[in-house]
């Protein structure tokens, strides 16, 4: 197959009903019939991949209308890699634009606390900063140098209980009520081999962002002494990356 008739094929599998006939070496029902049945296995592992992928998404919005918002994600966004657990970056975006969904915005954050964690998951492995490694004298002078995230570290800032809206599909026993419904902030990464999720506190976010900066963080802590747990705590995560 030449790669325009490749690039013809692919655009049918990504359409509702067009069947590229004429590159069929058999009869036009035979092979309208064989295009159809893989056009839908194509369709189906894909959908069965977005729902591995962000099975909270799917069990807040449920199984059917999962489905339905897969179809048509799937019909516009089609995978860039063979690597099927890598599909779904647009997904978030998606459902921002969707009209039916775009008013509920907790459900693209919890989209986009998913496929951080699928991005956690397969980041590359790096040195981390660790506490144990350090003596005081040593810790206070690296703190002067701007530090660099763990490339498996996201942070997300949402306007929704994020947390607990994911927390409460996890068996946690935890979960919002509409009467509670305060904004949080979640960090996904991976510490070592385990995939952490946990809910941040405001001053862990300000701390976190300011640590990539340049001698920022002794006049920040000695400004505010009280904030130095805050600071052990993302230590002790090891979210900071090492030399």
């Amino acid at each position: 197959m030449t790669p325009f008739a490749l690039e013809e094929f692919s655009q049918a599998l990504h359409s509702l009903d067009a069947i590229p006939l004429h590159l069929g070496e058999s009869g036009e029902g035979a092979f309208a019939q064989r295009f159809a049945v893989y056009r839908n296995n194509v369709r189906a592992s894909r959908t069965e991949a977005l729902r591995q992928g962000f099975p909270v998404l799917a069990q807040l919005l449920g199984a059917d209308y999962f489905t339905a918002l897969a179809a048509v994600f799937i019909l516009q966004h089609p995978p860039r890699s063979a690597a099927l657990q890598e599909y779904g970056a647009e997904l978030a975006d998606y459902i921002v634009r969707f009209q039916p969904l775009s008013a509920l915005g907790y459900l693209a954050d919890i989209a986009r606390l998913e496929w951080a964690r699928l991005c956690a998951f397969h980041a590359a492995d790096a040195p981390v900063l660790n506490l144990a490694d350090m003596d005081l004298g040593t810790l206070s002078e690296r703190l002067t140098q701007p530090l660099r995230w763990h490339p498996s570290v996201t942070l997300l800032c949402s306007e929704s209980p994020l947390y607990r809206l994911w927390a409460s599909q996890q068996g946690m026993g935890i979960a919002p009520t509409a009467q509670d419904w305060p904004a949080e902030n979640v960090l996904v990464w991976r510490q070592g081999l385990q995939l952490r999720t946990e809910p941040l506190d405001a001053v862990s976010v300000q701390l976190l962002q300011l640590a990539t900066q340049p001698n920022r963080l002794p006049a920040v802590l000695a400004e505010h002494p009280e904030w130095i747990g805050h600071l052990l705590k993302l230590l002790q995560w090891q979210v900071f990356a090492g030399e």
